[in-house]
């Protein structure tokens, strides 16, 4: 069960990349992030880097990093009881600009479940913060 939303940015994939990549700094950046804590020891983010997640209307989450690749995008994981949730973040070049794809898949026996309660208000979060990243690549302010 998967959302996705994707936008168009007029800017390259290395400066898309760059605000995309700062997880670190998210809240300060992101509507949609309350509290981001990295939770592993300090050093470059990459695969195996833990982050907490504090999100408006939404429980406390534990994200691992499995997949970074520089300039084009990362993927991380969080677990609950019941559910996988994954959520990707991919560039792709369109000749001098990029679109960005975020995406958020749940499996396991409570997927379901959890789209229907949170589907809506996921894909709202993940539109503010494809629009957000946008902006912030091409040079505009954030939402904070």
């Amino acid at each position: 069960m998967t959302i996705a939303v994707e936008q168009h940015v007029a800017a390259d994939p290395a400066t898309v990349w760059r605000t995309v990549s700062d997880v670190e700094r998210w809240a300060e950046l992101l509507p949609t992030i309350d509290e981001i804590t990295r939770i592993d020891d300090a050093g470059p983010v990459t695969v195996g880097s833990g982050f907490r997640i504090r999100q408006p209307g939404l429980a406390t989450a534990r994200y691992e990093i499995t997949e970074w690749r520089p300039g084009a995008g990362f993927t991380w994981q969080a677990r609950t009881p019941g559910v996988r949730t994954t959520a990707s973040h991919e560039l792709r070049p369109e000749g001098s600009a990029t679109r960005l794809r975020l995406s958020i898949d749940w499996d396991g026996p409570a997927a379901r479940l959890v789209e229907l309660l949170y589907g809506r208000r996921t894909r709202r979060l993940l539109e503010q913060e494809a629009t957000v990243f946008a902006r912030l690549a091409s040079g505009g302010e954030g939402a904070r």
